[in-house]
């Protein structure tokens, strides 16, 4: 099995009942698509103007270059709100590691988008886009995921969650959570199960 997306198994683990299957199948079927990706553009924006150093100007560009309605109604809202994010603050970019866990049978590619040293600490974020809040459960199952893969490679980083619409950053808490990391093995062997016999 291919690495499964961060984003994907916080989505996996969230649902419950028979969505859980459909969520495998859908997985299984279109991984190869990358049309599936609604926010791929504006993330690739963004993390190429850090790359290069460019002024958050080239963002207008991205949100003009889309072609799909929704894109460019919802676009907007979300270079609005990091710009909010990157005025709030003196924050000196770099390029964020990257890496991948193992649970189980599963492999879960941990990716935070952007890094930034705000305070003099150094913040791996990863970015949410979507038009509902962060919610508690989400950021606490992905900044358990990140925080069980990264933090011993990287001990003095700080690992975040940044809603970007709402220009939110949400730290993990410094204690793991260990019944959630014993809930994480099971969904990580139910996901295994489901996409073999599938």
């Amino acid at each position: 099995m291919e690495k499964v997306s961060l984003t994907y198994f916080v989505d996996f683990v969230l649902r419950s009942g028979t969505p859980k299957l459909t969520g495998v199948r859908e997985y299984k079927e279109r991984k190869d698509e990358l049309s599936t990706d609604f926010y791929r553009p504006i993330r690739e924006g963004i993390v190429g103007m850090h790359r290069r150093g460019e002024c958050e100007s080239v963002l207008d560009a991205v949100v003009a270059a889309q072609t799909d309605e929704k894109r460019r109604r919802i676009y907007p809202q979300v270079v609005a709100g990091y710009r909010r994010f990157l005025a709030s603050g003196d924050k000196r970019w770099f390029e964020p590691p990257r890496g991948a866990m193992k649970l189980g049978d599963l492999e879960i590619n941990l990716n935070p988008e952007v890094g930034f040293v705000i305070d003099k600490k150094p913040h791996l974020v990863k970015l949410y886009f979507r038009q509902e809040p962060l919610a508690a459960r989400r950021s606490a199952v992905a900044l358990a995921l990140l925080t069980s893969g990264l933090s011993r490679l990287y001990p003095n980083h700080v690992i975040t969650m940044l809603d970007v619409p709402r220009a939110k950053l949400v730290a993990a808490k410094d204690a793991p959570n260990p019944r959630l990391d014993v809930l994480l093995r099971g969904e990580a062997a139910a996901f295994s199960t489901i996409y073999e016999a599938l």
